[in-house]
């Protein structure tokens, strides 16, 4: 199954709050690309993207041609099974590399529904902590201030896992392979879907996609596992 190329431009800048894979990419692509960045305004923040490197780093990537279609209701099940062990409270990493280099990485975890994970990229790591209604970020070591909780970054489990359609690609003893499709604007993005490969292996759940542009490749990869911890406060709380 061949997809054709869809473009998606930002709303004005990135909105972390969807799925840190794909918005964290168009950051990396616009950083690697060299073009001008507009500070979140926070120091150190990932920043805003223009709208044409977005369109090139949520190119969606072609799906294996031996996928094998099944049908949704199977598929939907064989992934809210994967991703269930997940929902109590998870780790979760994310990183983008472009040419083979890291250019973007992000790492937290979630209990319920509250998150806090850190955020590199080329100009530093911003902390942020989101304990729903309010979220927090700071650089790495600094102060904590109050930021928008609806753009702050936050766990990407409840966006993944509900793709617009699904099929299972590849289904072995341990191991399970997807292919999604994601609305654009659920992501925080213009134009239509964006195509995703999901794997589970009993360990954890990888959301990935890869694409190239201006001659450049450039890979994304989410991989959430299961993690007890202690509950996530506020700071100072």
């Amino acid at each position: 199954m061949t997809v054709a190329p869809e473009r998606h431009a930002s709303r004005g800048g990135l909105r972390f709050g969807g799925a840190l894979l794909l918005l964290l990419a168009a950051a990396a692509c616009g950083s690697s690309a060299g073009s001008q960045a507009t500070s979140t305004g926070l120091p150190g923040a990932p920043a805003s993207t223009p709208s044409a490197a977005v369109s090139a780093a949520t190119a969606p990537v072609s799906a294996p041609s031996a996928a094998v279609p099944t049908p949704t209701p199977v598929a939907g099940d064989l992934l809210a099974a994967a991703l269930q062990p997940l929902r109590a409270g998870s780790s979760f990493e994310t990183r983008v590399t472009v040419d083979g280099a890291v250019v973007v990485s992000a790492s937290g975890r979630s209990v319920g529904a509250a998150s806090e994970l850190k955020v590199t990229t080329g100009t530093g790591t911003v902390e942020y902590v989101r304990v729903p209604p309010k979220a927090w970020a700071r650089q790495t070591g600094g102060t904590w201030v109050p930021v928008d909780a609806g753009t702050a970054p936050g766990a990407p489990l409840d966006i993944l896992s509900s793709p617009t359609t699904l099929i299972v690609s590849g289904s072995g003893a341990d191991v399970t392979s997807f292919i999604a499709t994601y609305p654009a604007a659920t992501l925080g993005l213009t134009g239509d879907q964006v195509t995703v490969t999901i794997t589970a292996d009993g360990q954890g759940v990888s959301f990935a996609y890869e694409t190239e542009t201006s001659g450049r490749k450039m890979t994304s990869e989410t991989t959430l596992r299961p993690s007890a911890g202690d509950p996530i406060v506020a700071p100072g709380g």
